[in-house]
């Protein structure tokens, strides 16, 4: 699967005082994140849904609407990011849950 990078390259979040998300399971759907892979942005977009656990996690590429799905183990970084002009969703469908 091929990428384009969309921002800067071979660097960290676009914010410097942002940390990584390290428990997947803190989020929550309509949360915006910026995806890294390598060192380098890959895109920004919005958690669609996730596993219980966090293991599994969908994201909506902002701008073209493809839909990504990620598991815990994949090298990608996410970086929680505020986007006030998308409103939050009223929690996170279960993948497989009950």
């Amino acid at each position: 699967m091929s990428q384009q990078t969309l921002g800067p390259s071979k660097g960290s979040c676009r914010f410097p005082d942002q940390q990584p998300v390290r428990e997947w399971d803190s989020l929550q759907q309509g949360d915006c994140v910026e995806v890294w892979s390598d060192d380098s942005f890959r895109y920004a977009g919005c958690i669609d849904d996730r596993a219980d656990d966090g293991r599994l996690i969908w994201v909506i590429e902002n701008g073209t609407g493809c839909r990504r799905l990620f598991v815990r183990d994949d090298p990608v970084t996410l970086y929680s990011i505020e986007d006030t002009a998308r409103p939050r969703g009223r929690g996170v469908g279960t993948l497989g849950g009950p």
